[in-house]
């Protein structure tokens, strides 16, 4: 909690805002923390920059420590907005109430990375291996673990080694930590250019539904629609377009509850895994 506190505050410090201002004025957004907070964060700053120019407010991002807290926190509700995993943001919806708003329009794949130099070339060869992956409730974990599984490699086959972010895992792999990590595929883009180089992509999953935005019930409903607006409007912006590309998120769409509920079917190892 100390280290959600410190993020929250040096972000709030670094945008000047006052503590008036962040009380009464500011718009929270929670971000999933898929990657270390410095990279998350410079990451999503034109977004920060698109909605506080959209809505008139102070807008200031938000991470957790780890997935298991930043879920938490979804669940009471404790953000204004959230930027979140396809099958975490359907639990905020029906366990949180938050109001789904828009999606990233890009594919999601989980990916297995390895050394750039590293002799592995099929999942098989994975057995026996050291794998670094982030918390096992996260999409692109679940996946994987079963697509292993059909490769008839259990978790007793492998020594899962526990990083903090998918960039941390890249970092595993490079200096030889790790022979293997399991990131979203478009991490390695999203990641400094030293550690994309350091190590190669050697499976990619078929697609899994990609990040979602969802808004607080307790969020004004004009306040709402305004910043649905603004993100469904920042792709055809100088600063959306290079976001979303650079990103690998590609586009923003309005999303809807016949395409929430298909992610139903993720709901019960969501659960199960955040303990639930």
């Amino acid at each position: 909690m100390k280290t959600i506190r410190y993020w929250g505050a040096l972000i709030a410090l670094c945008f000047g805002m006052t503590g008036i201002q962040a009380q009464q004025e500011t718009l929270r957004i929670g971000v999933i923390p898929y990657l270390t907070p410095n990279v998350l964060i410079a990451l999503f700053q034109p977004l920060r920059l698109q909605l506080e120019k959209d809505t008139g407010r102070s807008v200031a991002l938000f991470t957790a420590p780890d997935v298991r807290s930043f879920a938490r926190r979804t669940l009471k509700p404790d953000f204004d907005l959230i930027i979140t995993a396809a099958h975490q943001a359907r639990l905020a919806q029906v366990e949180g109430g938050y109001l789904p708003l828009t999606r990233f329009t890009g594919p999601l794949h989980a990916a297995m990375v390895v050394s750039k130099d590293s002799p592995i070339q099929r999942l098989g060869e994975l057995r026996g291996k050291r794998i670094a992956v982030t918390d096992r409730s996260i999409l692109v974990n679940i996946a994987m673990s079963k697509i292993l599984s059909d490769q008839g490699i259990q978790e007793k086959d492998v020594q899962y080694v526990a990083v903090n972010s998918q960039n941390s895992g890249i970092l595993a792999v490079a200096r030889g930590e790790a022979d293997a990590a399991i990131i979203a595929h478009f991490t390695l883009d999203q990641s400094p250019e030293d550690q994309r180089n350091a190590v190669r992509s050697m499976f990619r999953s078929e697609a899994l539904p990609n990040v979602i935005l969802l808004a607080s019930p307790l969020l004004d409903a004009t306040v709402r629609e305004q910043t649905q607006k603004s993100l469904l409007a920042f792709p055809a912006t100088t600063e959306g377009s290079n976001f979303l590309e650079k990103s690998r998120y590609l586009g923003i769409q309005a999303t809807d509850e016949a395409f929430m509920k298909r992610l139903d079917s993720y709901l019960p190892e969501t659960r199960k895994q955040l303990g639930l």
